[in-house]
């Protein structure tokens, strides 16, 4: 019995020494930690798709420069075939040796028209959808590292809250949490 009464002293004098609040206070904590629990993991997620954007915005620039490459080429191969008809028309001007040439030259422009042209059409759309996709990666990227800041922030009120015993900065936390959850949640719907 003498144990018990020295077991509740010595949980009054923590209380006075903390400031009172008993059993509301211990709620405050594990309430508190439950919240940071909840913001912590919010916030890994927040950061794995953060990185998952980086790397989107990585390869999106990488197949966006992958065809720039092949339109330059393409270009180019545009650039002779004009130049290779040019040269076969000049040389087309009388005997049979002549218009096979003609004819070659022809087929180069036939070639351009039906096989390189539509080639340049086709890449010039790819570089466009991997600039887009690279844009909306860096657009979630950037609210996903914001989000991941206001849980960050949130996390640190919350915890600061359980030591300091202040309600308000756990609310604090939380609002700021929620402002960090609402901006992963824009970066997913984006």
């Amino acid at each position: 019995m003498e144990a018990h009464k020295s077991f509740e002293r010595f949980e009054q004098g923590h209380e006075i020494a903390g400031g009172g609040g008993g059993q509301l206070e211990s709620h405050h904590g594990r309430n508190a930690a439950m919240v940071v629990g909840v913001m912590a993991a919010f916030l890994a997620i927040a950061v794995f798709l953060s990185n998952e954007a980086v790397k989107e915005v990585i390869t999106a620039e990488t197949h966006r420069a992958d065809a720039s490459a092949r339109l330059e080429s393409d270009r180019v191969k545009i650039d002779v075939a004009n130049g290779d008809s040019v040269l076969l028309r000049t040389l087309a001007a009388g005997n049979l040796q002549q218009r096979r040439a003609a004819l070659l030259a022809d087929r180069h422009e036939a070639r351009v028209a039906h096989e390189l042209r539509p080639e340049d059409a086709r890449l010039n759309a790819e570089i466009a959808d991997h600039q887009h996709e690279a844009d909306h990666a860096n657009t979630q990227h950037v609210d996903y590292e914001l989000a991941a800041v206001g849980l960050q922030v949130g996390i640190v009120l919350a915890s600061v809250s359980i030591i300091a015993r202040r309600r308000w900065l756990l609310g604090a936390g939380g609002a700021v949490a929620t402002a960090g959850v609402l901006l992963l949640l824009a970066g997913l719907l984006a």
